[in-house]
């Protein structure tokens, strides 16, 4: 009982860490058909600008959190100025955004090392402190960041449904040309969609730099494939979807591990977990949790 308690706390928290992102990812398809390969390097500069001006400075960690998540707001803001819009305007093909995403991830990555070194960082928060739960020690670091993402979540689906700025996203994303014509104003969506990638970002960086103790420039890029995984298994574009795939895949990565499960797998198989699920969900269900066949005419 104890162990199961653990791993299913443990999905929980890794579920709901991988939805953020993957929510930020959906989004920024959905509303601008880009794949932004550059998700995991948000994430990770996120969590080391919190940490230095954390632990480096010795500010307020919740003053740091919002430096960090202005900072990476600032960050999607600009390259779409600079580049996104630029190529937006200029009718530049698929490849074009595939390319140049790519680039501006390894050059993030890089750029990440070059200012903050290759070494490893972590928070300045207790990570021996636990609670028992049914026999199950959970951390009190865990359950601080299951109690914040959790309602980041809860707060941002409120945000979609209810605001005005919202369904004006999820009504660009099902159908630009309508939605421009309609009176939407393009570039208020495109920018509210980077601020709200940058909180996303920023927040999933910095609870698994919490939750992991220690991490290092490569945080972010170790997760990447489960976030697209996630927001594949949800369905590509759709916010709500990118949520579920992300619990989904969560869950199933740390109960995976469960030794009643035929002695469970070892946890450096998780990823191949996400992804057999992924492609056993997709044999099924083609168009992902959420989506809808398209009926033949």
């Amino acid at each position: 009982m104890a162990e199961f308690v653990q791993l299913l706390f443990n999905g929980l928290v890794t579920g709901s860490i991988l939805a953020m992102a993957a929510v930020g990812v959906s989004l920024v398809y959905g509303v601008l058909k880009l794949v932004n390969f550059a998700a995991g390097d948000f994430m990770t500069l996120g969590a080391f600008i919190a940490v230095f001006f954390s632990v480096s400075k010795g500010w307020p960690l919740i003053l740091s959190v919002l430096l960090a998540i202005i900072g990476i707001c600032a960050l999607g803001l600009a390259l779409d100025m600079v580049l996104w819009k630029r190529l937006r305007e200029n009718k530049a093909g698929t490849l074009a955004f595939f390319l140049v995403a790519t680039g501006v991830a390894l050059i993030l990555r890089q750029a990440i090392l070059m200012i903050f070194s290759s070494g490893s960082r972590k928070y300045a928060i207790d990570e021996i402190a636990t609670f028992p739960l049914f026999g199950a020690n959970i951390a009190t670091a865990q359950l601080i960041v299951l109690l914040l993402a959790s309602s980041s979540i809860i707060t941002l689906g409120l945000f979609m449904a209810k605001t005005t700025i919202g369904k004006d996203m999820r009504a660009f994303s099902d159908n630009p040309s309508l939605a421009a014509v309609s009176g939407i104003n393009v570039n208020r969506v495109v920018r509210y969609v980077w601020i709200i990638n940058g909180v996303l970002s920023a927040l999933a960086g910095i609870f698994q730099g919490m939750v992991q103790g220690r991490f290092d420039s490569t945080m972010g890029w170790t997760l990447l494939l489960p976030i697209f995984a996630a927001v594949v298994l949800g369905t590509i574009g759709d916010a709500y979807g990118a949520l579920l795939g992300g619990m989904v895949l969560g869950l199933v990565m740390e109960m995976s591990t469960w030794s009643v499960l035929f002695g469970g797998i070892p946890s450096s198989y998780k990823p191949v977990v996400a992804f057999a699920t992924l492609g056993l969900v997709l044999l099924v269900k083609p168009e992902g949790l959420l989506g809808v066949k398209a009926r033949s005419i």
